[in-house]
């Protein structure tokens, strides 16, 4: 049987919305996979975990304990109320949730704290090294702890040599301003850039006039060896010139050259040492010119030192 028009094919049977769907939730996990399969299994416990239990001080660990506190690291100290509220003056004003406190300092840190709550502990400060000992100060800074607060500032005098710029940041942050004073001769050695960061602004401005005392002092003696070296180089017939190691205007230049970069080596302390160390270098000299030269530096130096103030006294706010 023939038609008289050609017949078009049916179209394709359109898809159901179930396939369509199916199709989607296939394409979605195609293009994120699954990648837990993928992780160790320690991985997966570590995520999954229950939180560690907290651990308790095997030293303050009271029974009539009214106040338990809780470190950062989870460890929780139970402590006297009364014996917070006598030796502490800001512990309690944090913020307390049903007589459990938490702080932002781990437990070796707390347990030399409060060991400065009781009167039955005798603490040692000096076995510890400045990092911790640092962290133990700024805690009882925070938190009022009074006999702590005198006891850690006395220790942390003892590390000025090499641990002076944290030292001067911790005496700014605190208003230490005795230890900030004893500090003057670092904060004169130290680049201004990084002063400016440690000051504050109005004790930075006050700090600035104090240094430019101590320049223009530097750049007295400075004209000195020049004048010193000038008139000495013009005659050659001066003993020292067959020792030129012992003249006096070149090591005149290395203790200015030193005073430049340290400008503390200027003080009355250091300046006596150096001065013997050069009387000492020219006992061997023989040359009559360079040994009065000396001692018209000497005293002249001396002379404008002593007008300066020797520390940089500042209300810190």
């Amino acid at each position: 049987m023939s038609f008289p028009f050609a017949l078009e094919p049916l179209p394709p049977p359109r898809p159901t919305s179930f396939e369509i769907m199916k199709e989607l939730n296939e394409s979605r996990f195609k293009e994120f996979p699954d990648k837990r399969n993928a992780e160790p299994a320690e991985v997966l416990y570590a995520q999954f975990a229950p939180p560690t239990p907290p651990r308790t001080s095997t030293r303050f660990n009271a029974q009539d304990a009214e106040i338990t506190v809780i470190s950062s690291d989870n460890v929780l100290f139970r402590l006297h109320k009364m014996n917070v509220q006598v030796t502490s003056g800001g512990l309690l004003q944090s913020k307390v949730d049903n007589d459990f406190l938490t702080l932002t300092e781990p437990a070796e840190v707390l347990e030399i704290l409060f060991e400065f709550l009781y009167p039955d502990y005798e603490t040692d400060l000096e076995r510890l090294d400045f990092s911790a000992l640092l962290s133990v100060a700024e805690a009882a800074e925070k938190y009022g702890v009074f006999y702590a607060m005198s006891h850690c500032t006395f220790c942390l005098r003892k590390h000025t040599l090499f641990h002076s710029v944290e030292l001067l940041r911790f005496a700014v942050r605190y208003r230490k301003e005795k230890m900030l004073a004893e500090l003057t001769p670092t904060l004169l050695d130290i680049e201004l850039d990084e002063v400016i960061t440690i000051l504050p602004p109005t004790a930075f401005g006050e700090f600035c006039l104090f240094r430019d005392r101590w320049v223009k002092v530097l750049l007295k003696c400075f004209a000195l060896v020049i004048e010193t070296s000038i008139e000495h180089d013009q005659n050659k017939s001066y003993p020292c010139s067959r020792e030129p190691q012992t003249q006096i205007t070149r090591r005149l230049k290395c203790f200015l050259d030193d005073a430049i970069a340290k400008p503390s080596s200027l003080f009355p302390e250091q300046l006596d040492r150096t001065f013997l160390q050069l009387e000492v270098i020219l006992v061997g000299n023989g040359c009559t010119w360079c040994k009065d030269a000396f001692v018209t530096f000497k005293d002249c130096v001396l002379d404008r030192v002593k007008e300066l103030p020797q520390t940089f006294a500042v209300e810190l706010y």
